[in-house]
């Protein structure tokens, strides 16, 4: 009798997982359930943190959406005017949702529980190291390293807010590359498509990543020579140290934590987005910010903060200049106060696409750890701390000089 249930037991047992394993393959293959919707607009939301605006697009055969920690199980929910379906995902799924739009066009999203097929391949399981250190040094409050491009010295940019590795139009002859694509890029320089150069390997110490897509912009400083972000360092965690000058990629993330504010962070593009608290005008506002080291100035308020709800009206300005609204604030950022801060936002009504952001000015007097794997940024306090920065009696001495300009 005894044998026997044990039989029965151990085949109740296989089938339950042969019906697990062919569910959990079905929701990997299968499309969900047919959503509707009236118009392009959705939103998108992916565990506790992530919320975010996406447009729908039936051209895209399919969208894709990649889970914001593809390296752990999430809640990923797709929501229109007219329904919502939510997906549970696992670290290498891929699930299909497809929403009907204006009862005629089928839109498909498929959501990726993977990082981005398109990052460059590196050699850091190789080194067979816990962690691999190099130096860098500050230019104003922008981060440069020393490496090789194709065997070719080059000084680098490193800048967290890049969505793509870029070269600089008046070095990429003197580095021999060879351009065989164009992609849109936007920048300061506007929305325009640039050549790009397909295959190169960039190489920092023993580092070394290949496939390596590099387009050419004309937006770059005579002493920057290419400009790596975030793309090489997804699948890893990364600290910059500015007290030693120092960044180290870790295989596991270091214990000297104590002293750090965890805050969660979300990608747009691969760059890392958090979230901090603003004051001005008397009222007060919290807003997911890009983390963008590339940017030596303080902050932005692009239109993603302006044009949501009433934000633009509330916005009290100190001046109007090319249409933007010069605003002075208080920030809050891990627990650190930047009083008097003077920035511009950005007018919906004329959109341009920057995302609001905190530049190197201010990001540099923190010390950080960016773990790509979990999604969180530490942060804490350096020694910069009485760095100085744009404020409001540095605006009131530009204002100055321009007016006995004029």
């Amino acid at each position: 009798m005894y044998n026997v249930n044990k039989k029965l037991n151990i085949r109740w047992l296989v089938m339950t997982l042969l019906a697990t394993l062919f569910w959990q393959v079905a929701m990997a293959q299968s499309p969900a359930r047919l959503l509707e919707a009236s118009h392009e607009k959705a939103m998108i939301s992916d565990g506790r943190f992530v919320q975010m605006a996406w447009r729908l697009d039936p051209t895209a055969k399919p969208d894709i959406y990649y889970v914001n920690v593809p390296g752990k199980r999430s809640v990923v929910k797709l929501t229109t005017d007219r329904g919502s379906v939510s997906v549970h995902t696992k670290p290498g799924g891929t699930y299909l949702v497809k929403i009907l739009l204006h009862k005629k066009d089928t839109c498909l999203i498929k959501i990726a529980s993977t990082l981005p097929p398109d990052l460059p391949e590196s050699n850091l399981a190789d080194i067979g190291k816990a962690a691999v250190s190099f130096p860098f040094e500050l230019r104003g409050s922008k981060i440069y390293i020393t490496g090789k491009l194709n065997e070719r010295k080059v000084n680098i940019q490193f800048d967290l807010g890049a969505g793509t590795s870029a070269v600089n139009r008046n070095a990429s002859g003197k580095l021999g590359l060879v351009f065989s694509g164009q992609t849109t890029v936007s920048n300061t320089a506007g929305v325009n498509s640039e050549r790009t150069s397909a295959g190169n390997v960039v190489a920092i110490g023993d580092i070394k990543w290949t496939d390596v897509p590099m387009t050419e912009v004309s937006n770059m400083q005579p002493h920057e020579d290419i400009i790596i972000g975030n793309s090489f360092f997804r699948g890893h965690m990364i600290s910059v140290d500015y007290d030693a000058m120092q960044i180290t990629v870790y295989r596991v993330l270091p214990k000297k934590l104590k002293r750090y504010q965890k805050l969660p962070i979300f990608y747009e593009q691969d760059r890392p987005k958090f979230k901090a608290k603003f004051t001005q005008g008397g009222r007060r506002f919290s807003f997911w910010f890009l983390f963008d080291t590339g940017r030596d100035g303080t902050m932005l308020l692009g239109e993603d903060f302006t044009a949501t709800g009433n934000h633009w009206e509330l916005l009290d300005p100190l001046t109007m200049i090319g249409g933007r609204k010069i605003v002075r604030l208080d920030a809050d950022i891990a627990g650190v106060h930047f009083r008097d801060l003077v920035t511009n936002a950005a007018d919906p009504a004329k959109p341009n696409g920057r995302p609001s952001l905190f530049g190197n000015q201010i990001l540099s007097h923190f010390n950080f750890i960016l773990d790509n794997v979990n999604g969180f940024l530490y942060l804490k306090q350096n020694g910069r701390a009485g760095e100085p920065y744009f404020n409001y009696d540095r605006y009131l001495e530009v204002m100055q000089k321009k007016k006995s300009n004029d």
